[in-house]
């Protein structure tokens, strides 16, 4: 892998990436595709979003037993719906803070999941990956679509700033586009 600094990501030759056909609107921030020796920093970054797992009355034993089990199906689930789609690093001066999956249908980018380290949540860096992913949807002529919790209030709060519109609420998901 080559870091391309014009573009502030990784180029692989066999596979191009397409959040990298235009630069991430924010200095610090770089992705690369993921590699198997990522794992031990994604399983951390998903048990750092499942505190509603963390928070359960149970032994901390099968806490993290669960915890691993639903990282597993995740990310399963993920290149079985998705077996085409990028699987990204997000970093910040060489280190990974984050974690970001996107899959460039023909009509549709669906951004699967972003995600950061607590430390590194609200402090931009999601808006900068979405506007990149905006302006790429823009320039292929495609709908920007995800879903997200309706509990995660901070997220439906940024994605509704960021211009998208609620398609539908079954109140389990919330799937949203834009424009």
């Amino acid at each position: 892998m080559v870091f391309n600094r014009t573009t502030s990501c990784y180029n692989v030759a066999l596979s191009p990436l397409a959040i990298c056909a235009m630069p991430i609107n924010h200095p610090d921030l770089h992705v690369r595709p993921e590699v198997p020796q990522d794992m031990d920093f994604l399983a951390q970054l998903y048990r750092s979003t499942r505190g509603d797992l963390l928070q359960l009355s149970l032994p901390e034993v099968m806490i993290d037993n669960l915890i691993s089990m639903q990282f597993n199906a995740q990310r399963t689930a993920y290149r079985t719906q998705f077996p085409d789609g990028e699987f990204l690093i997000v970093e910040k001066n060489g280190e990974p803070i984050g974690y970001l999956v996107t899959h460039h249908g023909n009509e549709t980018i669906r951004l699967v999941c972003i995600a950061f380290l607590p430390d590194e949540r609200n402090r931009g860096y999601g808006r900068s990956l979405i506007q990149t992913l905006q302006n790429n949807a823009a320039g292929a002529a495609k709908t920007l679509a995800l879903t997200v919790d309706p509990r995660n209030e901070q997220a439906k709060h940024l994605y509704l700033s960021l211009g998208f519109q609620v398609n539908s609420d079954d109140g389990a998901n919330i799937n949203m586009s834009w424009p």
